[in-house]
């Protein structure tokens, strides 16, 4: 269905323990993840030189934990969860790179157009890793960091 970025929404990237306990492993505001939007769950910019870049996290998410991905709206809104595009890079612990989707993270379930603002609210299940997986944020493909798209869309037709 046609949709529109939410203007100005933080989307934000959780590391969780198994315990529950979050940590901050990116922030970003959706214009800025996604530029040019999703509608119609394509992803509007497709040229790599301008795409936002993502270099490799210092940060260390061990196996166990889950990364989850957060969306917090600056007016009340609604998410339309199948216009919306997630490419975000992972690299492990070999040096290997690869992308985690809106699918791996769970991302199913619309959000009502009464969704409040400045709520944080998950956007999905969140993408589990493996017990014996270790991953760090970003990348490289090449590059200054590996590229990354994420845009927060809400119905609009």
């Amino acid at each position: 269905m046609a949709s529109d970025q939410n203007t100005g929404a933080e989307v934000i990237l959780y590391a969780e323990s198994p315990a529950g306990n979050r940590t901050v492993i990116f922030k970003g505001v959706n214009e800025q993840t996604g530029p040019g939007g999703s509608p119609d769950g394509v992803q509007a910019t497709v040229k790599a030189n301008e795409l936002p870049r993502m270099p490799l996290s210092t940060k260390v998410i061990p196996g166990g934990f889950k990364i989850v991905p957060v969306v917090k709206l600056k007016i009340a809104d609604g998410v339309d969860t199948s216009d919306c595009v997630v490419s975000v890079p992972v690299t492990d612990q070999a040096g290997n790179l690869k992308y985690i989707t809106r699918t791996d993270f769970g991302i199913t379930t619309d959000l009502p157009a009464s969704t409040p603002a400045d709520l944080e609210i998950d956007l999905g299940t969140g993408y589990e890793l493996a017990n014996n997986e270790i991953l760090r944020l970003g990348g490289s493909d090449g590059s200054m960091g590996a590229t990354y798209f994420i845009s927060v869309e809400n119905d609009t037709a």
